[in-house]
């Protein structure tokens, strides 16, 4: 009963942290773009201006797009998996979902600086569900890897094993889960996406 409570009140606690986090993230990261200076800003409009020039001429490389955003986004997974085995690793983990959350909402201030009210509609295609459902999924990620490494700190400081073994399978099939939708989402940004926000490019020009 005793690791049945400390079970519940620490998947909550850990829940409820990360969503103040995300909610922290995305705020931060809105504003930021209100506090670059002008050369940087420019930088962030004409990245934005190629990218929607590039959707509207066909002029995306989506193989090369898709490789990236997989090896970036496998990459980011196995980290914060591999980090939620040690206990030095849950600050690190911590701050890789930050910035997640970070970037997120330094999308949509960008977009909305850029295009004001038309980015609306552009920022709307832009997140959902694409990015939402990858923030999610990381958040659940993040989660269960701080869930592991309270579950090492727990066993550590009130000296008590614990089927390592059995933690350690369902923790590898959080991550195979984990991976097949993060693969799945990196899809539909990398090929869906851009024909979602080619077809919204007159309204927002």
């Amino acid at each position: 009963m005793d690791k049945l409570k400390f079970k519940i009140v620490i998947n909550k606690k850990i829940l409820l942290f990360l969503v103040i986090l995300l909610l922290i993230g995305i705020m931060f990261g809105s504003v930021f773009i209100r506090i670059l200076d002008n050369s940087d800003r420019n930088l962030v409009t004409e990245y934005l201006n190629n990218f929607i020039n590039n959707i509207e001429n066909n002029k995306l490389d989506y193989f090369m797009a898709l490789k990236s955003n997989l090896i970036t986004n496998i990459s980011f997974v196995l980290v914060i998996w591999l980090l939620g085995i040690s206990l030095i690793g849950l600050p690190i983990v911590i701050i890789m979902y930050f910035s997640k959350t970070f970037i997120l909402g330094f999308s949509i201030g960008a977009i909305l600086s850029v295009f004001k009210i038309k980015g609306l509609l552009f920022s709307l295609v832009y997140v959902f569900p694409g990015q939402v459902i990858s923030l999610l999924l990381y958040m659940l990620l993040t989660m269960y890897a701080m869930s592991f490494s309270f579950k090492l700190f727990y066993a550590i400081i009130k000296k008590k094993t614990f089927d390592f073994k059995n933690i350690m399978n369902r923790y590898f099939k959080i991550l195979i889960v984990i991976l097949v939708f993060i693969i799945l989402m990196v899809l539909y940004d990398t090929y869906l996406m851009p024909r979602l926000v080619k077809t919204i490019i007159p309204f927002i020009k």
